[in-house]
């Protein structure tokens, strides 16, 4: 005989105050259900599901709920958001780590996190979260905290002081209509045939091939040509004397390896120091070396470079790059590259050794694009399964995936929306972020105009983030204040205050659905 329970019925969870409270799971015997002065008891159907439901409860905690033998501690009760959208809404603390220093050591255990596992199906809609867990805001979580949800909940906090739980159901590179329902993605023309085509066996048959294929093939095909690596070019003793000087941040063609050179002095104080290598980023893959060490790599464009040294060795040291570039590449102007110390840093701007290792003609496969960039994939994967839990709002940081094909953002978010309510019988609030300024989304205003329609959708604000953006960076790292936008935005439309009139909080004037 046993209970199995969703995985966001779990130690940590945050319960909606206020509401009545559903429970569920599944069981092959009568269910009792004891939270504080509630005894509730439910009976499974023939296929095994059970649910139960408790009378709404005020903010406060930790408490204990017991369900059979289940012991579920740490329970508060509190405000639960839904957080979706892209990568912009799950970038994680680690990523700012330099900008927000002081709260990676924070410790709220009134803010807490359940992060939804990626899944994208095309069937019917999950009826459960398998997998996932909550976590409080702690020195050792902080770090995979996503940025965006938590200075949003760092601000309802610090004004309401009632535990705050955040469900974040997102995915980089996501477009909207992967958060469709299939029938909202049917209405469109232009997707009623794919996901019909999703539903189907070729599909299926095609995304296996997918997971057969070689997803590091450029890579492997790269290490098998690459002079560079034959030859030891990241190696402090080659003579690199005959190689050209190029400015490390000047643009190349070509498809293939890319190596860069340079030696820098190590004065006598910084002997044995330890030291971070910034080497901003880079397109599109890197693999960085000291002094014929390699110090690690990453495969894709975005992220950061910053690779640790032990210690620095005498005299000099020999700093070696390896970029594979699939169309041109370069190292992205504005970044930081130096070598650095906590006694000082080095500047590593300016002129490096270049060479080509490689050079090729690929053609990519012709392949599937992700799963999660099908559209239903993500609402019925990740947003259809969260329906039975209860939340006071959701906000959305999406839209950079659409940005190529604006027309008609404001329809899909609209239906986006629509459905959220209906998924939680209510005038759900939904606030959601403007792009922000970045030099290469050459259409990225054609879809913040769209953005600006959203608002005619009741109950709805957008916080502005066009003056948060970094013109060099896709993931600008400045959450706080986006963060905190988001957080008035929801002040406004969920809590009912009447705050000052302001530019970055622009709520839809049709406060009521």
């Amino acid at each position: 005989m046993s209970v199995t329970l969703s995985r966001l019925i779990s130690s940590g969870m945050v319960i909606q105050r206020d509401k009545e409270i559903k429970l569920w799971g599944r069981a092959d015997e009568s269910v009792s259900i004891s939270f504080l002065d509630q005894r509730v008891c439910a009976e499974p159907d023939p296929s095994g599901v059970w649910e139960a439901t408790l009378r709404p409860t005020p903010a406060g905690g930790p408490h204990v709920l017991s369900i059979n033998d289940i012991i579920i501690t740490d329970v508060y009760v509190g405000d639960v958001f839904l957080c979706a959208g892209q990568s912009n809404m799950q970038l994680t603390m680690a990523r700012a780590a330099h900008m927000y220093p002081e709260e990676l050591r924070a410790n709220n255990p009134y803010i807490r996190l359940f992060t939804v596992p990626l899944c994208a199906r095309f069937d019917e809609p999950a009826r459960d979260v398998t997998e996932g867990k909550w976590a409080g805001a702690t020195p050792e979580t902080l770090p995979e905290f996503a940025l965006t949800p938590y200075f949003f909940a760092k601000r309802l906090y610090k004004k309401y002081r009632v535990p705050i739980g955040l469900i974040n159901a997102s995915q980089g590179g996501a477009p909207i209509d992967a958060f469709l329902c299939r029938e909202d993605a049917e209405s469109f023309p232009d997707k009623k045939a794919r996901v019909e085509y999703l539903n189907g066996e070729t599909y299926e048959q095609r995304w296996r091939e997918r997971l057969d294929s070689d997803p590091n093939a450029f890579i492997h095909a790269m290490d098998s040509v690459d002079a560079g690596l034959a030859e030891g070019w990241m190696n402090p003793d080659y003579d690199d004397s005959a190689w050209p000087l190029r400015k490390l941040t000047h643009p190349w063609d070509g498809t293939g390896a890319f190596w860069f050179r340079k030696t820098v002095d190590i004065p006598d104080e910084l002997v044995g120091r330890s030291a971070t290598l910034f080497m901003g980023s880079v397109i599109d893959a890197d693999y960085t070396y000291a002094d014929g060490r390699l110090l690690g790599g990453i495969t894709y464009r975005y992220p950061p470079r910053e690779y640790k040294i032990a210690a620095l060795p005498e005299k000099s040291l020999t700093i070696a790059v390896r970029v594979l570039s699939l169309d041109g590449g370069r190292f992205i102007k504005g970044k930081q590259y130096l070598l650095s110390t906590r006694e000082g840093s080095i500047f590593l701007n300016g002129e490096w050794k270049f060479r080509q290792g490689a050079a090729v003609c690929w053609t990519p496969p012709d392949l599937e694009p992700e799963r999660h960039m099908e559209p239903t994939g993500l609402y019925n994967g990740m947003i259809a399964p969260l329906r039975k839990y209860k939340i006071k709002g959701a906000i959305w940081y999406q839209g950079e995936s659409d940005a190529n094909h604006p027309a008609h953002y404001a329809d899909r978010f609209a239906m986006v929306v629509k459905r959220l309510r209906a998924d939680w019988n209510g005038d759900l609030p939904v606030a959601f972020v403007e792009l922000p300024h970045w030099e290469e989304g050459k259409n990225w205003g054609a879809l913040r105009a769209e953005q600006l329609k959203c608002l005619e959708i009741p109950c709805t604000a957008m916080a502005a983030a066009f003056d948060q953006g970094e013109h060099n960076d896709l993931h600008p790292q400045g959450k706080q204040i986006i963060g905190d936008r988001l957080a008035r935005c929801m002040m406004r439309l969920a809590y009912g205050e009447r705050l000052y009139a302001s530019p970055f909080e622009i709520i839809s004037y049709r406060r009521k659905i």
